[in-house]
């Protein structure tokens, strides 16, 4: 059901987005920026239960009238016991946003997304949807839900980023993203938009 229910949100938000008339084409909120730093995995799935320290690059270019390309990467040495792993996390793909009122954006994203460990690689399709605000002209926030799956099973996603600017350009970003809360990502960045 909650899989019916966000294709349908984001099937809604797609044909309202692709609205000439209602599409977002210039504002305040960058979806031009690069930005990197620590990345913490929680996970507790099924035999493994590991907190473990790596990083992360995260990167958007704001294309044309609402359209931009995104892109992740996170990689963490994980210990299986036995043997240690190194896992990646990765997403590359195309989002829309529109804009719902000053400083506030919907958004609808479309991702090739995986997970590799050691040379186990499981890779499939994900869907977002979410909110993107600016609190002000120093503090932006970001709520998003979604779905990654590979056709056969899958997992809801649920997130939150806060981008704290020291400049119109550079700030610190934090944030947490979550897949059915069995595995927990956390990030602290520093980002350069343009």
């Amino acid at each position: 059901m909650g899989k019916t229910m966000l294709t349908g949100l984001a099937i809604s938000a797609l044909s309202l987005g692709f609205n000439p008339a209602i599409a977002q084409t210039s504002s305040d909120l960058s979806y031009s920026y690069i930005e990197g730093g620590l990345s913490v995995a929680d996970i507790d799935v099924g035999f493994v239960s590991e907190t473990e320290a790596g990083f992360n690059l995260r990167a958007s270019v704001d294309l044309a009238q609402g359209v931009y390309a995104h892109g992740s990467w996170d990689r963490w040495e994980v210990d299986f016991g036995a043997f240690d792993a190194d896992t990646d996390l990765y997403k590359i793909g195309l989002g829309y946003r529109f804009n719902l009122q000053p400083n506030t954006d919907l958004f609808v994203e479309g991702s090739y997304a995986a997970i590799e460990v050691g040379s186990v690689d499981d890779d499939g399709f994900r869907g977002d949807i979410g909110l993107r605000h600016g609190f002000s002209e120093r503090i932006e926030g970001r709520l998003f839900g979604g779905y990654q799956g590979d056709g056969d099973d899958g997992d809801a996603v649920v997130g939150a980023d806060l981008l704290l600017k020291f400049q119109r350009n550079i700030g610190i970003s934090v944030g947490v993203e979550s897949f059915e809360f069995d595995f927990n990502i956390f990030r602290a960045n520093l980002r350069l938009s343009f």
